[in-house]
């Protein structure tokens, strides 16, 4: 992820550096890719919480049913 976000930043630098729109334009289409890349992430962040709840409520409902197995169990003495 830090070497993501760094060569993001370099291709950002690179990009304005050698540029051939205005300063303005160029500066508007660096904040657009900018709102899109955090939006992305933001959807990568949310799918990894839907998954975590996913993979909890399983292990929640196994551990439940392995409880009530064992409560069902006759006992000796």
């Amino acid at each position: 992820m830090n070497k993501t976000f760094l060569t993001l930043l370099i291709g950002i630098g690179i990009g304005i550096l050698v540029a051939p729109a205005k300063g303005s334009e160029t500066w508007k289409k660096l904040v657009d890719g900018l709102d899109e890349y955090k939006d992305k992430l933001s959807d990568e962040a949310n799918d990894l919480m839907d998954k975590g709840k996913n993979d909890l409520n399983k292990a929640k409902s196994r551990i439940q049913s392995e409880f009530n197995d064992f409560e069902s169990t006759p006992r000796l003495g």
